[in-house]
């Protein structure tokens, strides 16, 4: 075991624990801070993929009309030759 006196032991104590206080206090401030932004993100991605799927069904209602208006117009060939 180390020999040392006791005021310098006091003092490395105190100077410990008050070093982990300050520790502690900092990662709480740091995680508090970084939750409202973590949450924001979730909200906006499930915005935007909402959007996307508006914009994917648009899409697709498109492309379903393109394609009925090609066999129709495929009908309307058979017929005429």
């Amino acid at each position: 075991m180390l020999t040392c006196k006791n005021k310098i032991f006091n003092k490395f104590l105190f100077f410990s624990l008050v070093f982990l206080i300050v520790s502690f206090a900092v990662n709480s401030v740091i995680v508090y801070a970084l939750e409202p932004v973590e949450k924001k993100r979730h909200l906006h991605n499930k915005v935007k993929a909402a959007e996307i799927q508006v914009q994917q069904r648009e899409i697709l209602d498109h492309l379903e009309r393109i394609e009925n208006k090609m066999i129709i117009s495929e009908k309307r060939r058979r017929h005429v030759n």
